[in-house]
């Protein structure tokens, strides 16, 4: 399994919501197995730049491209580009990641 994490800051917090929103879209792409739009609970003292998270599970790279290559996404991007500062994107395979014992 491949977990697609994507973070977006605002240029202006007022537009939270119009950023959600615009990425909400995504969900309806069938090619995540999981895929969650999220704010940022700013738990973390440090570093709360990051406003909105998407968390994508896909089943392999495959997936990932094929979800990437769907209408919605590039509709997602031309709503939510205008209205975002910074986004930072990591990808990775569960199997290879580094876990706690249990």
């Amino acid at each position: 399994m491949l977990r697609h994490i994507v973070l977006f800051s605002c240029k202006a917090h007022e537009d939270r919501e119009a950023i959600r929103k615009g990425l909400s879209v995504l969900t309806q792409i069938p090619h995540a197995q999981k895929l969650e739009i999220a704010f940022n609970q700013k738990i973390d003292q440090i570093g709360n730049d990051i406003e909105v998270v998407v968390y994508g599970e896909f089943a392999d790279a495959d997936a990932l491209r094929a979800y990437k290559a769907h209408p919605l996404y590039q509709a997602s991007i031309d709503a939510v580009r205008p209205l975002r500062d910074l986004r930072y994107a990591a990808d990775y395979t569960v199997d290879t990641a580094v876990t706690t014992a249990l």
